[in-house]
């Protein structure tokens, strides 16, 4: 006695006269297909009486329908922002996301790159802070796609990812504001200079002369960081009349810890800050912010990515594609009227 064949997904793609991944989408009620399409693949799944097997499905397409996201630092609270939007990418595409926190370390960057066979991952979207030299050539041999979140770091034209920009103005556009509002004894807080020097560079090339006791580094871009800067500002003999942070939570550190101290926001020392995250308009006085689109930012790279997975061989060359920042100016810079604050 003969047992019957069993109906594979190979079978049902073959008689619906679709692809697998397209079978593969049906079975995972997916974007990116047609109602009469789904209708007829599962008409023809009954046909045939094919029963799915998650794990087998996965093993034939080579899909896990899992993507990998790795943040520098889960507690700034921009990332929270990134994260959401690529997780709804994915689900709408019926992927889920396995997050990674790399502390902006170089050597949990590399190691993300090293264990993503171990990961059961089908790609990657990664934020890196540190940029070790090794970060490219392992993003090339990577084996599945990759897709960067990139903090404004010139990368090289032969990197094989589609690269989503956060924005290269933003601390330009801050020092800019701070200029025009009259401000001439500018501070900087910041993280470790080699992290997003970019914005350390901004606020250096918008002056003639740095005065080394106006800069500030702190460990990283966290609250603590900014109560830690305020002190220090505070404790100079002449305190400067405004203050670039290098994020919206070193912001609010300084501002927590100047209002503790008595010195007052705007009027004494100016704020400004960069990512306009949501705390930034629930603080008083609300922060004025750069505006690195950072929702926007992460549903594209996750789309790019998806989009890659699932259609290797049709995909184009790599993107690359630029977001441009946008300053909103909030009442840590210029003392306003509350029903004239800009919406966020």
């Amino acid at each position: 006695m003969t047992s019957k064949k069993k109906v594979t997904i190979e079978d049902v793609a073959k008689h619906a006269g679709v692809g697998i991944a397209t079978v593969s989408r049906a079975l995972n009620n997916s974007e990116g297909i047609s109602a009469a399409t789904k209708a007829k693949i599962l008409q023809v799944i009954d046909e045939l009486g094919f029963t799915p097997n998650t794990s087998a499905q996965s093993l034939k397409i080579r899909q896990t329908r899992q993507i990998a996201l790795a943040v520098p630092d889960i507690r700034n609270a921009i990332i929270p922002d990134i994260a959401y939007s690529v997780e709804q990418a994915a689900k709408q595409h019926g992927y889920r996301v396995v997050q990674i926190n790399t502390l902006g370390n170089a050597m949990l960057e590399l190691e993300t790159l090293r264990e993503l066979r171990k990961l059961h991952v089908d790609g990657l979207v990664i934020m890196p802070l540190a940029y070790p030299k090794q970060l490219e050539p392992m993003i090339n041999q990577a084996g599945i796609p990759v897709s960067i979140i990139n903090y404004s770091k010139k990368l090289g034209e032969d990197l094989q990812a589609d690269i989503v920009g956060m924005a290269r103005q933003e601390g330009k556009l801050v020092m800019e504001h701070l200029l025009q509002i009259g401000r001439n004894r500018i501070a900087y807080a910041g993280a470790p200079k080699d992290k997003i020097e970019e914005r350390y560079l901004a606020y250096e090339q918008s002056l003639n002369h740095v005065d080394p006791s106006l800069v500030y580094f702190g460990e990283d871009f966290s609250f603590e960081t900014g109560r830690q800067a305020a002190n220090y500002f505070y404790s100079l003999k002449n305190m400067p009349d405004a203050i670039y942070a290098v994020n919206d939570m070193v912001a609010i550190g300084i501002v927590n810890r100047l209002k503790e101290l008595g010195v007052r926001v705007p009027e004494d020392v100016a704020i400004a800050g960069i990512d306009n995250n949501l705390w930034a308009t629930v603080t008083t006085p609300q922060i004025t912010s750069v505006s690195i689109m950072g929702s926007e930012v992460g549903r594209l790279a996750a789309e790019l990515l998806l989009k890659r997975i699932q259609y290797p061989n049709t995909t184009a060359g790599y993107e690359r594609v630029e977001f441009e920042p946008r300053l909103i100016v909030r009442e840590s810079s210029v003392k306003m009227r509350l029903d004239s604050l800009p919406k966020a």
